[in-house]
């Protein structure tokens, strides 16, 4: 074949898989809330259980509980290659002050024998369905139910959040709804061709005294995440939230995420009578996209936790943080 027709055939394939219509499928909710609080325990015990011979040291799923239902329950929601050691700190924080906490492990995370490839076969529906199962087991843990999470976590939470009506607050963290460098006219394009191309990945060696992370990233676990966020900004544009709350906390030196695109799901929210804040912290901390993990370097988390204390008990920040108007 001559090389000009080749290298059209190229270009026209690489065309139409980029500006085909992606289809969503169904990303609604199909909640089983568990009312019992030790059926909720042994739910979660089962989990653990099952994860115990493929989770590497430390990448399990966490639940730390006061032995009885607590007037609130927290649900925490850790950002890809990573685990739920990510929050456990804060999650610790949040027992002490009389919360039961529920930090589950993604799909596909954390494994032994697994690596930043495994995660490439990560689907927005696995992703999905760990909301709503998650949600489920809250339930019975407490009487008011918060979600919150980093990134893709921040990304399940938005979910949670449109479509879970027996929680009564989310609070996203830098949800990974866009990445930066992509233009918002061609992130459509770019993450239809991220969906249907295969799977590229750049890895680093894990750090043995972090087996629980996987340093790196997979195309394909990124596009399904913003797969995910694709249905939520869909579904907000069309109607309010089911949650009563809703709070963003977003970071001016986020060099992975596009703020753009959350502020704009905040204000789809807010026009359809949602009660929504926004907040942004300032370029000055110099923070990284991960502000939860205190092992991330340049992390500052006597800043950030008080924070998100403050958003998880629906109250207003300190003004260390701007509201975004």
């Amino acid at each position: 074949m001559p090389i000009g027709i080749a290298w059209h055939t190229v270009v026209l394939f690489f065309g139409l898989v980029a500006f085909t219509p992606t289809r969503l499928g169904d990303l609604r909710a199909h909640p089983m809330p568990i009312a019992d609080f030790a059926a909720a325990v042994a739910r979660v015990a089962t989990l653990q259980a099952h994860e115990d011979s493929i989770v590497a040291p430390g990448g399990g799923s966490i639940l730390l509980s006061h032995g009885h239902r607590t007037a609130r329950v927290v649900v925490l929601f850790h950002g890809l290659t990573d685990s739920p050691l990510q929050y456990f700190p804060f999650a610790q924080r949040l027992f002490e002050q009389g919360d039961n906490v529920f930090v589950p492990r993604l799909p596909h995370h954390a494994e032994k024998t697994g690596n930043v490839a495994t995660l490439g076969s990560l689907t927005a529906e696995e992703l999905r369905d760990l909301g709503d199962r998650s949600v489920d087991v809250a339930v019975g843990l407490g009487d008011t139910v918060i979600v919150s999470g980093l990134s893709a976590g921040g990304t399940i939470a938005a979910w949670v959040g449109q479509y879970r009506a027996d929680v009564h607050r989310v609070v996203l963290v830098a949800p990974a709804l866009e990445v930066t460098h992509v233009p918002s006219l061609l992130h459509g394009a770019v993450l239809r061709l991220a969906l249907r191309v295969p799977n590229v990945t750049r890895a680093s060696p894990r750090d043995s005294t972090e087996p629980d992370r996987e340093p790196g990233w997979a195309t394909h676990a990124v596009a399904q995440t913003l797969k995910l966020g694709v249905a939520v900004r869909k579904s907000a544009a069309a109607g309010a939230p089911a949650v009563k709350e809703v709070s963003i906390l977003l970071n001016a030196h986020d060099h992975t995420i596009a703020n753009g695109a959350a502020i704009d799901l905040g204000r789809s929210w807010q026009r359809h009578g949602a009660v929504t804040q926004i907040y942004m912290l300032p370029d000055s901390l110099r923070l990284p996209h991960d502000i939860i993990d205190p092992r991330h370097p340049g992390n500052d988390v006597g800043a950030v936790y008080p924070v998100l204390d403050a958003l998880i008990a629906g109250a207003r920040p300190s003004s260390l943080v701007g509201e975004v108007k």
